[in-house]
Order: C-alpha cells, then sequence, then structure tokens
C-alpha cells in the first residue's frame, strides 16, 4: 500500500526546522536566543522543496547554522 504525499501545513515546517536547528547545532544551540532559532527556522522553511521533504529543510538549517555568527551580531543591533 502506497500513502499519497499530504503537505507540511506552516505549523509544521516551522516546528521540523526548530528541531532541525537544536539537532544539528548541538548544545551550543541551546544557548541562542529564542529570536535566532525563530529567524533561522523561517529562513530555512523559505528554502524547503516539497518533492525533497524534510531533507531541504534540514540542508537549510545545516547550512544557516554557519552563519548564526551573524545572525547573533543582527540580534544585538
Amino acid at each position: 500500500m502506497i500513502l499519497p504525499f499530504i503537505p507540511f501545513t506552516e505549523a509544521e515546517l516551522m516546528a521540523i526546522a526548530t528541531e532541525a536547528f537544536y539537532t544539528l547545532g548541538g548544545e551550543q544551540a541551546y544557548f541562542v536566543s529564542p529570536n535566532v532559532v525563530e529567524r533561522v527556522s523561517h529562513k530555512a522553511i523559505e528554502c524547503y522543496i516539497p518533492e525533497e521533504g524534510v531533507r531541504s529543510l534540514h540542508r537549510a538549517v545545516s547550512s544557516l547554522l554557519i552563519d548564526i555568527p551573524e545572525l547573533l551580531e543582527q540580534n544585538n543591533t
């Protein structure tokens, strides 16, 4: 039996991206402000490719984690 693909809602995408942030970011991710986590998650959602599913979100979060120092600077200004 093959189940049809049901697209994620915006809330589900946000939850998945946020979970990916904390999973891929390791212990250091827990010291980042919630505002930065939210911004990274929203940026990751912009890169979401429905055909690739969750993989595209994980890839986007992974790439965005490299830019965390820049995001922290923006958060302080």
